[in-house]
């Protein structure tokens, strides 16, 4: 099981807008998690070696009356926009998408869901996709604390791990856009 606790920010990042979380396994730290909230992708840092996870392009989001308008003239929907994870190199490990129930991940040969446990829950279950039995959990296990917890099988390496709290963290900042656009 894999814990995110809230980094500490040092002199050069003192006022940067982005949120980080050092990670650790049975209380030893493997890396950190940083969370670009302009730019929506995070850096991963996992026993010394350097991951990305962000969207294939810049995320243009359909306004309002665009979409009616796409709807009453029957035109396609925008072309998917999925979060990559990937590694130094630049290969890409494992690609997400939104999907009416959470997240799509697509692993390697294998497609997963990332779904939310009830609708006011903060933690969300991983399945294999068509299963109803939860290969583990992603999130906040308790209301008022900023930790974060991912326990999933071994199966899965601490990259993907981590990515998934990525994925979280990019639903939550899209929530908290959509509502700012709202009231502003």
């Amino acid at each position: 099981m894999l814990e995110a606790r809230p980094g500490k920010r040092d002199e050069a990042h003192r006022f940067s807008r982005d949120v980080r979380f050092d990670v650790f396994e049975a209380d030893a730290a493997i890396g950190g998690l940083v969370f670009d909230i302009k730019s929506e992708s995070a850096t991963l840092q996992v026993r010394g070696e350097t991951f990305a996870a962000a969207r294939a392009r810049k995320r243009q989001d359909e306004r309002l009356d665009q979409a009616v308008r796409r709807k009453l003239s029957g035109g396609e929907k925008p072309p998917a926009n999925p979060v990559l994870l990937k590694d130094a190199g630049g290969a890409i490990l494992a690609q997400a998408e939104i999907g009416a129930g959470g997240w799509i991940i697509a692993r390697g040969g294998e497609t997963l869901e990332l779904r939310r446990r009830w609708a006011f829950s903060r933690l969300y279950d991983l399945y294999r996709q068509g299963w109803s039995q939860a290969l583990g959990s992603v999130g906040q296990r308790k209301f008022f604390t900023t930790r974060l917890h991912v326990d999933l099988p071994s199966e899965f390496d601490a990259p993907f791990q981590i990515f998934t709290l990525a994925l979280l963290l990019d639903l939550t900042f899209d929530a908290l856009g959509s509502m700012s656009a709202l009231n502003g």
